[in-house]
């Protein structure tokens, strides 16, 4: 294989991996839960105050229950 067809196998197995982590990424999104404009968690329903927001923008659960949820690998 020469060097041109060596790069370009990686450019596309680069956008290749790219295209399947953005592809996963979607698939486990979850919408959030809002009412009246509050973003609440998803789990307990308990308001998600503005430092959890700005941490992450599109965190669906507070900190305790992700943490939940992370640890059980839902």
């Amino acid at each position: 294989m020469d060097e041109r067809s060596f790069e370009e196998a990686q450019a596309l197995t680069e956008r290749l991996t790219r295209a399947g982590i953005e592809q996963a990424l979607q698939v486990h999104l979850e919408p959030p839960l809002e009412i009246n404009g509050q973003r609440l968690c998803r789990d307990c329903d308990s308001a998600l105050g503005a430092p959890r927001l700005r941490a992450n923008p599109n965190a669906v659960r507070c900190v305790a229950c992700q943490t939940d949820h992370d640890r059980r690998g839902a």
